[in-house]
């Protein structure tokens, strides 16, 4: 369905350009703009360079004109920069002459200000007019731009307030613009796609909060694939998690089978690289999973087992998740219970015949004397986009003599058949482009382009051959250099490959079959005919070849024996014999891998003259070959875990090895001084040869190379190696000492030291090294000084000290103004860091945890780029005064360094996140904490000398203050949870992730003295209100937002009572309640559940875990609910004995649960909680406690809590949303069908506003 056509906009590398001044929002506005597209996955482009020359660089030209939309934020200093106006210009130039879309935020200044070049713009403009009063026409266009720029709809910050509701705002609109402009680069070029993508998003419901399956059903080459894909590409945006799984039936095949791929689907899904090593996915995984909503493309699924695998059943994934399938096999769909299927049928007649015209014409016009010959053409390809492609491009440029003779051989297809079709095209092309065709559809489908010229015999007319095929469209090329085929293709090359001897396998070309291989190497019926063997070890049976099994097989030139590898690891396993020996290997060989090579050598007569790629991974080879051979076309030697390999054979007539791969060769005792006479090798692995004691010395590398002696751990001396050497690894070697001579190593970008435990010293010559980017020193326990840095290193962007033994670093490290991370993490030695560090204007990540450093340095508040600051475990830490140039600071981690004293400017920590102040010493936290708006976690465990606490921020989510046994006094309840509207809790809950996603969380296990009532009062207060508000906005934020998970409550305090307003409460582990006749569920958004827990006795608790759960269910006169589980409810983290009863309350939303409704028969809910620890003594719950949560405030309703109206500005932006939907707020039909929170949310504001 696709066109040659490709747009600019298809090729964009970035969806935002951020434009902005950076010294008036970097650290502010645009830093929480940016972080929010982060986290709605916008790719955007912001340029993270201080400082700047007097022009734009070329980067950055390139990143704006590689992007979909440019976001100008303008500020009262905007004007100010010629660097920002410079941007300006270019971004509208893109605008005007490439149609790139542009959105101006008018960020505390007035667009009328920026329209004319007022206020603080005539400002600027006057200095600008006095310093370039010689270039005029400069500030003239200036002016214009900023006119034009200002014109352009665009957001105001003084009309949406606060600051995160712009954000959210902007947000929105960019994905809605991203929406339409995705809409229509994918469509570009594509033929009948609109309607099929409509008619298939009315089977998605995009938006309702059920789960959906949708099929799509139809022949090979109509068009499944594409659609799907762009439809992932168009609507995955608004989904929490998301993934494309394609050729689901090829990858199943594969080694790691249906196991990999379920490890791709979830890890692509979750964002993570996850290592799933059990049949059964780890529940943890699984609540995850369920509490998303995702969006699945599995693509090509030819069986029913393979979807009950990826997919768990139906309710592994959240609410509001959607999964498409493609399959040719409509069965497959209905064995799984998939109801909404669609068929893909081919195009319709005029979408054919402009498809057609694309490709045969390269535009949508036919010729008018080739039109009643297209038209023949169309007949033949029945609709099926993938024949009309190959058709129309095997038409292009044809005279009509060529069309005749085309269409005469399609005549002669009686029934016509696609493989038929398709092949007038290959029967066109030349006999070296029909070769690789068979090569690639045979062998090399999936491999890199690279490596697909690179094995034939001539790569540049390979190249060639290859453009070829991808002209014809019976190839592509993919976005990461692979060269790909539709399976039909495939087959069809398959096909015309069986059809040399349909009877005799040995008589074919190409063998991949492994009963076809195995048929031919036991019986010995090779031929002459056989150019490739393919043969995957891990399907055959055991073979016992003879030992002239290849004599026959003169023309063999590519032959693979392989295993598979999953995540890396190879499956073992022998299962070629060579009982016999082998006594012959043809010499057209060009590429041979053969996995296990049993013998000690390769023939003795073999000539490797024509050979390209050699590899004999785990193989037996004690050398390759013996004396010198030609072999001047070799470029790769792969015998990596060959632990008999004792020589490298002379190779001085093998010039072009690029490649050399010895990993884990562990008796392999040296390697010859000729290694440097290979011109153009790049790569040259040696680790774990921990039989290598040395390396020949004066060694010169010519090409860039990466050279690894990782775990050579017999290698006492530093490699004496020069030349253009980029990577050098030598992790966990012997080597006492980095000598001067590395300084001849000035392209040099990585070196890894990383565990060599016997290093004790690095030359300052290293400062030499221009180039280095990354410099790993880890682990190296014996290393106690850093060298001087005597010149300015600007690349070096990050040093691992970990674990080593330096006292101290050199002042001169202030040279490093390019270093982003620097980890001193356990270097028990350290008690300092140097006193200026504000020359380290770009270090991001500072960690010096475990370390015997007692002062910070008062510079270090001047690393105002700085997002992660840890010291934990730094016993003695003294905090400077003034910690607010820390103004980019995400996380700061300061446990267990006994500090006795707070900062009382911490609260200017405007972009703290995670703050953990555990196990330390101070009586009392600053009231300035009220002002960190973004914090979300906040630690302060086993404080034993806190007393009170202050007001805490309103956007906390996780208080953990365990063990604080000296706490006594509360804050009082904060006013502003009276404010936790549904725009505060959407910054909730888009700026947290980690620890228990979707529940507030506030613990105060074993802190004794709160077990007094005015504490106790103020909790309780505090989470009766929070319940309410919190409840109340996540309804209002469930009517906005496409995708909301409403959050819990969480809280543990000493205790051993249930609180009054739990009217239904009982002694014991279980409770049965009785809701309200007729539509009881109608306004139930949840449970407060409350539970005391009784500790016993005698019990060392110290790092254990308890869990407390919650299953309830309803029951009526006709029917029983199944069980809904609140897993985890309250997960313990236990500490050493506790010494009182603890009382768990919180809150957990069930209006996604359906609610039983029989009439006037009332509906029973039973509730039972429990405890499951690892101690042989349990300890029980012993009293419990429920109490339902309406929305509706004038319910009269007995021994429940009511939610807390929000403001009518909220309430009245519902009934907008609302109108504009077209519901009512009558309870009919229709009204039913409206999915439940946002039913009770309306009908909340309309019983009010009544």
């Amino acid at each position: 369905m696709a066109s040659s056509s490709r747009s600019h906009s298809a090729q964009s590398k970035y969806d935002v350009f951020l434009s902005f001044r950076g010294e008036d929002t970097r650290d502010n506005f645009t830093s929480h703009l940016h972080a929010a597209f982060c986290r709605k996955n916008i790719k955007t482009f912001i340029d993270e360079e201080l400082s700047r020359g007097d022009e734009i660089s070329q980067a950055v030209l390139n990143a704006m004109k590689g992007s979909k939309i440019s976001v100008i934020i303008f500020s009262k200093r905007y004007a100010s920069s010629k660097w920002c106006l410079d941007e300006l210009v270019e971004i509208l130039e893109c605008k005007n002459m490439n149609g790139q879309t542009v959105v101006p935020v008018f960020y505390q200044v007035d667009p009328s200000d920026v329209r004319n070049q007022t206020g603080c713009f005539a400002d600027a403009f006057a200095e600008h007019e006095d310093q370039f009063k010689n270039m005029p026409e400069k500030v003239q266009i200036w002016r214009a731009v900023l006119t034009e720029a200002s014109n352009v709809s665009g957001w105001y910050s003084m009309n949406t307030r606060p600051e995160a509701k712009l954000v959210e705002e902007i947000v929105k609109d960019i994905l809605k613009k991203l929406e339409n402009i995705t809409v229509s680069t994918d469509l570009e070029g594509l033929v009948g796609l609109n309607s099929r993508i409509e008619q298939i998003k009315s089977l998605l419901s995009a938006g309702s909060p059920d789960f959906r399956i949708v099929g799509l059903w139809g022949m090979g080459g109509i068009g499944k694939t594409t659609i799907a894909g762009a439809l992932f590409n168009q609507i995955s945006r608004e989904f929490e998690g998301k993934c494309f799984m394609a050729s689901v039936r090829e990858e199943s095949e594969k080694g790691g089978g249906l196991a990999d791929l379920r490890e791709r689907v979830i890890s692509e899904v979750l964002g993570e690289d996850l290592k799933i090593r059990t049949p059964i996915i780890p529940e943890i995984i699984k609540k995850r999973l369920q509490q998303m909503t995702v969006f699945i493309v599995l693509d090509d699924v030819n069986k029913c087992g393979q979807l009950s695998y990826l997919t768990g059943g139906l309710d592994r994934f959240g609410l509001g998740s959607r999964i498409i399938v493609t399959t040719r096999d409509k069965q497959v769909l209905y064995n799984f219970g998939v109801s909404d299927v669609y068929e893909v049928k081919g195009l319709e007649y005029p979408e054919a015949l402009e498809l057609f015209c694309n490709h045969a014409f390269k535009g949508n016009h036919c010729p008018e004397d080739l039109l009643v010959l297209s038209k023949r053409v169309l007949d033949y390809a029945n609709g099926n986009p993938l024949a009309l492609r190959v058709l129309g491009s095997f038409l292009h440029r044809k005279t009509k003599v060529d069309w005749k003779i085309a269409l005469e051989n399609l005549i002669r297809i009686s029934d016509p058949d696609i493989y038929d079709v398709l092949k007038v095209t290959y029967n066109e092309l030349k006999a070296e482009e029909k070769s690789m065709f068979l090569d690639i559809a045979c062998f090399l489908k999936g491999e890199d382009k690279d490596y697909v010229t690179k094995i034939q015999d001539d790569p540049n007319f390979a190249h060639y051959c290859l453009s070829v095929l991808v002209d014809k469209s019976l190839v592509t090329i993919s976005c990461n250099n692979k060269v790909q085929m539709h399976d039909l293709l495939q087959k069809m090359g398959r096909e015309i490959v069986r059809q040399e001897s349909v009877k005799e396998p040995g008589k074919r070309s190409r063998l991949w079959h492994y009963e076809d291989v195995y048929h031919v190497l036991k019986k010995n019926k090779g031929t002459d005919a056989i150019e490739g063997i393919l043969l995957n070890l891990s399907k055959t049976r055991d073979i016992h070849l003879d030992g002239n099994v290849f004599v026959n097989m003169s023309n063999l030139r590519f032959l693979k024996f392989y295993m598979p590898e999953y995540k890396g690891v190879p499956i073992m396993s022998s299962k070629v014999h060579l009982d016999q020996g082998l006594r012959y290997l043809p010499e057209e060989l060009r590429y041979l891998h053969w996995h296990q090579y049993s013998l000690k050598t390769l023939p003795l007569n073999f000539d490797p003259e024509n050979l390209i790629e050699l590899h004999l991974p785990y193989s037996n080879v004690e050398q390759i070959w013996e004396g010198k051979k030609q072999a001047f076309k070799l470029k790769f030697i792969d015998l990596h875990h060959s632990q008999y390999l004792t020589k490298i054979p002379d190779l001085v007539e093998t010039p072009n090895l690029e490649r050399i791969n010895l990993l884990n060769c562990t008796n392999l005792p040296y390697i010859s001084s000729s290694i440097q006479n290979f011109n153009n090798l790049s790569v040259l692995s040696l680790a774990g040869c921990r039989s290598l004691v040395s390396f020949p010395r004066n060694i010169y590398f010519r090409s860039p190379i990466a050279v690894d002696f990782s775990d050579c751990v017999n290698l006492t001396e530093f490699p004496l190696v020069s030349g253009n050497i980029i990577e050098l690894r030598l992790w966990n070697t012997r080597i006492e000492e980095v000598p001067s001579s590395i300084e001849c190593l000035t392209n040099l970008e990585t070196l890894d030291l990383s565990f060599c435990k016997r290093l004790k010293r690095v030359s300052t010559s290293i400062c030499k090294l221009k180039s280095l980017c990354w410099l790993e020193l880890g682990g190296c326990s014996n290393l106690e000084t850093f060298p001087e840095i005597l010149e300015k290193m600007e690349h070096l962007l990050e040093i691992d000290l970990r674990e080593t033994a330096i006292r101290n670093l050199p002042s001169s490290i202030e040279y490093l103004e390019g270093l982003r991370k620097l980890d001193l993490g356990d270097c028990s030695e350290l008690a300092s860091l140097p006193e200026k560090l504000e020359n380290l204007k770009s270090l991001k990540y500072l960690n010096a945890e475990f370390s015997a450093i007692g002062q910070l340095p008062s510079s270090i508040s001047d690393l105002n780029q700085l997002k992660k600051l840890k010291f934990s475990g730094s016993r003695g830490l003294v905090l400077p005064p003034l910690l607010s140039g820390l103004s980019s600071l995400t996380e700061l981690h300061l446990t267990d360094c006994n500090i006795t004293e707070i900062p009382a400017d911490i609260g200017s920590l405007s972009s703290i996140v995670w703050l953990a102040l555990s196990g330390n010493h101070f009586e009392r936290l600053p009231t300035s904490v009220k002002q960190l708006s973004q914090l979300r976690y906040l630690h302060l465990s086993n404080c034993n000398m806190l007393q009170s606490l202050p007001e805490l921020p309103i956007y906390l989510v996780y208080l953990e203050a365990k063990n604080c046994k000296r706490l006594q006094t509360l804050p009082e309840i904060p006013s502003s949870v009276e404010e936790l509207d549904a725009s505060m809790l959407e910054s909730i809950y888009e700026h947290s992730s980690g620890i228990m996603d979707g529940i507030l969380f506030f613990d105060f296990t074993n802190c004794l003295k709160l077990n007094e009532k005015e504490a106790h009062k103020k909790i309780l207060a505090d989470s009766q209100q929070r319940i309410q508000h919190m409840a109340s906005a996540s309804l209002r934020l469930c009517y906005e937002m496409v995708h909301y998970t409403p959050y819990g409550l969480r809280n543990c305090f000493p205790g051993s009572e249930i609180p009054d307003w739990f009217s239904n409460q009982c002694s014991g582990s279980s409770l049965t309640i009785q809701l309200p006749r007729r539509s009881c569920g109608r306004n139930l958004v949840g449970f407060a559940l409350c539970a005391v827990i009784q500790f016993e006795e005698d019990i060392d608790a110290s790092g254990k875990y308890c869990n407390v759960k919650c299953n309830y269910n309803f029951e009526t006169k006709t029917r029983l609910e199944a069980n809904n589980n609140v897993d985890d409810y309250y997960n313990l983290s236990l500490n050493g004995s506790m010494d009182s009863d603890h009382v768990l309350l919180g809150f957990e939303p069930c209006w996604n649960t359906e609610v039983p409704d029989d009439g006037n028969n009332q509906t029973t809910i039973s509730f039972e909680f429990s405890v499951e620890c690892k101690n042989e003594k349990c300890h029980q719950v012993k009293c419990c406690g429920v109490c339902p949560v309406y929305a509706n405030p004038n319910d009269n309703k007995p021994n429940t809590l009511k939610l807390i109206l929000g403001s009518e500005e909220e309430c009245t932006k519902i009934r907008i949303l609302h109108d504009k939907v077209g519901m009512s707020g009558s309870y009919d039909d229709e009204d039913e069908m409206e999915p439940s929170p946002k039913r009770i949310c309306r009908d909340q504001i309309n019983t009010h506003q009544q």
